[in-house]
C-alpha cells in the first residue's frame, strides 16, 4: 500500500516537469524581431496606401518631409521602404519602452501636400491670346 504523501509528491513533480517543459518550448523563436519589424512595415504601407487610394489623382501626400505619390507605384513603394521599411522599427529602443503595441504606426499618417496654387503666383506667368469672332445675322426684308 502506498502512502498518500508519495502520490501527491509524484503528482506535483509531474506538474512541475510539465510546466518546465512547456516554458522551455515557449522561448522566442529565432527571427521573431525581424518578423515583427516586417509586419509593422507592411501595416504602415497598408495604412498609407488606403489613405491615398480613395483620393482623386494625383494621389500625393507628405510622409515625414517627403512627398509620396501612389500614382507612381514603383517610386511609392521604394520611398516607403526607405521611409518606413522594417529597419525603421527598432523594437528594442529604450525611449519607446512605454509605447503601446500600435504606437509605432502613428508615424504612418500622411499629411496633405500643400498645393502650389495656394503658395501664391508663380515667378513667371504665361499669357495667352484670345480672339473673338462676331457673327452678324441679317433679317431679310429689313
Amino acid at each position: 500500500m502506498s502512502s498518500p504523501g508519495f502520490g501527491r509528491a509524484a503528482t506535483r513533480l509531474g506538474v512541475v516537469v510539465a510546466v518546465v517543459v512547456a516554458l522551455a518550448g515557449c522561448g522566442t523563436p529565432p527571427g521573431l524581431d525581424r518578423q515583427e519589424q516586417v509586419a509593422f512595415a507592411r501595416e504602415c504601407a497598408s495604412l498609407i496606401e488606403r489613405g491615398l487610394s480613395d483620393r482623386e489623382p494625383p494621389r500625393v501626400a507628405v510622409l515625414g518631409n517627403e512627398d509620396v505619390n501612389l500614382d507612381d507605384p514603383a517610386a511609392f513603394y521604394s520611398q516607403l521602404e526607405r521611409l518606413r521599411g522594417p529597419s525603421t522599427y527598432n523594437l528594442h529602443d529604450s525611449t519607446r519602452s512605454a509605447d503601446t503595441a500600435r504606437q509605432p504606426l502613428d508615424a504612418c499618417k500622411t499629411n496633405p501636400r500643400i498645393s502650389s496654387s495656394l503658395l501664391g503666383p508663380k515667378a513667371s506667368t504665361a499669357s495667352t491670346a484670345t480672339t473673338t469672332t462676331s457673327i452678324s445675322t441679317t433679317v431679310p426684308g429689313r
